[in-house]
């Protein structure tokens, strides 16, 4: 029973999947259906295309309708956040200009420019 009417229009939806937009955390959940698997707005997977996105307002609802949970987000894990390192990076990222970060700069946050790299990559 999928409960559409309690969730933003799918073509907000799909745009905060692509984007990876946090204010979306816990409001819905993409299953993609070439893979069978479901995820986290923010997941770092890469992103499917619009027609093989299915969106679920509950986890329980993604896994009735055969569903199965990201290894990379743990959509079943509502405790499950980025490192601190992430979130740090993060807050900085947005308050750049331009959004981007130079090696200079990490070094300057004590943050090694590969860690950061490769941090995000998985995050």
């Amino acid at each position: 029973m999928k409960t559409l009417e309690l969730l933003p229009p799918s073509e907000t939806m799909y745009r905060a999947l692509v984007n990876r937009d946090p204010s979306f955390e816990g409001i819905f959940y993409a299953g993609v259906r070439t893979t069978g698997i479901f995820c986290r707005p923010t997941c770092s997977a890469k992103k499917p295309a619009r027609e093989n996105v299915d969106f679920f307002a509950t986890p329980s609802e993604a896994l009735h309708d055969g569903y199965r949970p990201c290894l990379r987000c743990h959509p079943m894990d509502p405790d499950k956040r980025p490192p601190k390192l992430i979130e740090r990076l993060r807050t900085e990222v947005e308050r750049a200009p331009g959004g981007r970060l130079t090696d200079k700069e990490l070094a300057a946050m004590a943050i090694d420019p590969s860690t950061a790299r490769r941090q995000f990559k998985r995050h």
